[in-house]
């Protein structure tokens, strides 16, 4: 870990927020995971699929909050300072992105780890088989990638959108496109959001290893076009 990347992290220790979403968010995954005890017995036939919505709901919070915090230093001028302190803008915006990546991944090993917990007296409720060990630790390692994947996403959308309210609507507009897209032209399984769904489920309509590859990819082109957008812009 580079000094740039701790440097990041400490600030982000120093904040409210972040303690909030790391304290708030695994709860509200287990709140919507609670809905699927309403659903039809035969819409869950795996563990994983009791799921679902509470992963969704955790990988655009984790964008959005990513999104908001880098578009909010952009607004109140304090990245001038990091600027200040290191000239060279593409190691300090690939620090705060990095340093994004790893909240997130906390945030989805934590909302994992619990709704595993959770879902698993409601699977058993419902007579659905349980994962065995293996699977399980799988499935919360790659969830934890996913999200980590989702929030280096939301960090490059808050530098390419300079703006925290508008970097969030930017995030959740998005997902609104992937609804869009995905009953249009069936390709919702191809997208980044849906594709933390598909890693939970260890593979299905994209195998494993694809759903990886599209998730490194979205990553890696969106923090390269932020970090030439970031290096360009003019702070005045």
């Amino acid at each position: 870990m580079s000094a740039l990347t701790r440097a990041e992290l400490m600030k982000l220790r120093t904040l409210r927020s972040t303690w909030v979403v790391l304290l708030v968010l695994p709860v509200v995954a287990v709140v919507t995971l609670m809905d699927a005890a309403l659903d039809p017995v035969e819409h869950n036939t795996r563990i994983v699929d009791f799921m679902d919505v509470s992963l969704a709901v955790v990988s655009v919070v984790v964008a959005a909050f990513a999104a908001a915090l880098v578009g909010g230093e952009f607004v109140r001028r304090t990245v001038g300072l990091d600027y200040l302190a290191v000239p060279r803008r593409v190691p300090v915006l690939a620090a705060k992105v990095s340093a994004f990546a790893g909240v997130g991944a906390v945030l989805g090993l934590l909302s994992a780890l619990l709704a595993t917990v959770v879902a698993a007296p409601i699977a058993l409720g419902r007579d659905v088989v349980l994962d065995g060990p293996g699977d399980a630790v799988l499935r919360v390692l790659a969830v934890t990638a996913a999200v980590a994947a989702l929030s280096a996403l939301g960090a490059a959308v808050g530098v390419l959108v300079p703006h925290p309210a508008v970097a969030v609507g930017a995030v959740i507009g998005w997902q609104i496109v992937e609804m869009l897209l995905g009953t249009a032209l069936g390709i919702g399984d191809y997208l980044p959001i849906r594709l933390v769904t598909t890693v939970a489920h260890l593979g299905g309509t994209v195998p494993l290893p694809v759903a990886f590859g599209l998730l490194c990819l979205y990553v890696a082109g969106a923090v390269g076009v932020a970090l030439l957008v970031g290096r360009r812009r003019d702070l005045a």
